[in-house]
């Protein structure tokens, strides 16, 4: 399968528990079928994203794709909880591609993240905002 950002070939990411690809061009990853929250939950995996590198940052402003999967025109994406974080979804097959860096910065907080987190839910409890 060739990469939807830059058209290199995507290899298979040996994992049992989600189906992946990485682009061996630009380190974008794919996930199949909504499988990236399973691969999130398992973000001790240090090798899944190889982190963002000058060659693959050109891409990162490419979000007008076509899913590698079915071809269907991709759904630029936010991340609701880091705004910074920006992917490509499917909505056909589920699919989700990820430049390179982005999935390892997703399974990342930062300090200022798990405190505004932090009030949010503690605002939440309390009864401050409503459910």
């Amino acid at each position: 399968m060739d990469c939807p950002k830059c058209q290199n070939l995507m290899n298979d990411i040996s994992e049992p528990e989600f189906s992946a690809l990485r682009c061996g061009g630009c380190n974008g990853i794919w996930f199949k079928d909504g499988s990236h929250e399973i691969a999130r939950k398992l973000a001790e995996i240090p090798s899944l994203d190889s982190g963002n590198t000058n060659a693959a940052s050109a891409y990162n402003e490419h979000r007008d794709i076509d899913c590698p999967e079915c071809s269907k025109k991709m759904t630029p994406m936010t991340d609701r909880v880091q705004l910074h974080i920006q992917y490509e979804a499917c909505t056909y097959c589920d699919g989700v591609f990820f430049d390179a860096g982005e999935f390892s910065d997703l399974t990342e907080f930062t300090l200022t993240q798990r405190v505004k987190q932090a009030v949010e839910t503690l605002k939440l409890n309390l009864g401050l905002i409503a459910k």
